[in-house]
């Protein structure tokens, strides 16, 4: 067995409802290495102004990765202050590498404390869990991981428990480590809610057995249903709402990410590129034209499609747009099942 293929020869769910069908995953093998991390305090740190700072942090990560995988397609979630990846053993030095960097930039150039752990799936399975893995679909172009069976959760826990399991990226100082984020971009204006308000939604079933936590999601995802209609109508991200963004403040945390290190020539250039490059999107996406294959004039319904506005790590977490009244019946349908 081709250990590196795993992830992308798994079959794809036609839906996200089916991540609750547990026979649609497959066992990661013990070769495999759990990446698992967080920004310490981010709460507070949300609340002081730094949301964008935050999330950018942890999408870096993805991407710092996702670049030294090439063509290795690796399970990955992403969970706003941080993230949870999975990656086959001869990944892992360049990894720790890309890690140490992302680590050092969270600190220098956003004062945030990013913490990092690395734990064998081998190790996850002694304790009594399971790494499991699947694929759905989000769009025609786009497939997103799924997790179950208590190993991502397992893995989040020592990391935040300070456990000496855990490999925490401890360096001798003349390790000089790099990081690679082509790709990553953020430029977009804040994006409002069609219906009033969007709410960030975590739900953990506290079930004693992986097959009713399922059940348990199940019966969420069609509460929600219900009182949000279908995607559509819930999702957080429209056409309508996506602005390309020529504020320097907010610009200024990808400038900040890509010339990392580099020096002030590298810094002033990384800021003229993107705000070339940002007024050309706009010209692009405004008259619709194409160039080298791009239709640019469906560019946003692409991104639209493209959003992977929910997410199943053995947790349940949403992103839904809607109004204050059906807040408040999702919110009293789970504080009844919490009670």
């Amino acid at each position: 067995m081709n250990h590196n293929t795993i992830y992308k020869d798994l079959p794809v769910l036609d839906s996200f409802s089916r991540v609750c069908d547990l026979s649609a995953y497959t066992e990661l093998p013990d070769e495999w290495y759990i990446i698992v991390a967080d920004i310490a305090n981010s709460t507070i740190a949300v609340q002081s102004g730094q949301y964008k700072a935050v999330n950018l942090v942890g999408v870096s990560i993805i991407s710092a990765i996702l670049n030294i995988a090439g063509k290795v397609e690796i399970p990955y979630i992403f969970g706003g202050d941080g993230a949870s990846l999975c990656i086959p053993a001869d990944l892992l030095e360049l990894t720790r590498q890309a890690l140490i960097s992302t680590r050092d930039l969270a600190h220098k150039e956003f004062s945030l404390d990013l913490r990092i752990g690395i734990i064998p799936v081998r190790q996850v399975r002694l304790a009594g869990k399971q790494m499991l893995c699947a694929k759905h679909r989000v769009s025609e172009y786009c497939t997103q991981a799924a997790f179950a069976g208590g190993g991502i959760e397992y893995a989040e826990s020592l990391l935040k428990s300070d456990a000496a399991e855990i490999d925490r990226l401890i360096t001798p100082a003349e390790y000089a480590a790099v990081a690679d984020y082509t790709g990553l971009e953020c430029r977009w204006n804040n994006v409002p809610s069609r219906h009033g308000e969007t709410i960030s939604l975590i739900v953990r079933s506290l079930a004693p057995t992986l097959q009713q936590q399922v059940y348990f999601y199940q019966e969420v995802m069609e509460q929600i249903r219900q009182i949000y209609g279908d995607d559509q109508l819930c999702r957080p991200v429209t056409v309508a709402g996506l602005q390309p963004t020529f504020d320097n403040k907010k610009l200024a945390l990808e400038n900040s990410l890509k010339s990392h290190g580099k020096g002030y020539l590298a810094h002033m250039q990384q800021w003229l590129i993107i705000r070339l490059q940002n007024i050309l999107g706009w010209v692009l996406m405004n008259f619709r034209l194409k160039t080298a294959g791009v239709d640019w004039g469906n560019y946003k319904n692409d991104l639209v499609r493209n959003t992977d506005f929910r997410k199943f790590d053995g947790v349940m977490r949403q992103v839904l747009s809607g109004n204050s009244v059906q807040r408040e019946k999702l919110d009293t349908y789970l504080k009844a099942q919490f009670d």
